[in-house]
């Protein structure tokens, strides 16, 4: 599974389950975190994030890369 799939399958047993708002949150809040400081991490390292489809970003032109 991907880190998407593992996270909504996780909030999902976390919404219909006992725990209540306050923790679910926190929980959220931590993975959101946990995620940024992971994101700098790799950012630090040189690490080349690739994803599937198409880039958003713009090349001197106007252009989708």
């Amino acid at each position: 599974m991907s880190y998407m799939q593992d996270f909504e399958a996780e909030l999902r047993r976390k919404l219909n389950g006992p725990e209540d708002e306050v923790s679910v949150i926190r929980w959220i809040s931590e993975k959101v975190l946990e995620s940024y400081k992971n994101g700098i991490k790799a950012g630090q390292n040189g690490a080349v994030v690739k994803r599937n489809g198409k880039s958003r970003s713009r090349d001197s032109f106007g252009k989708a890369e």
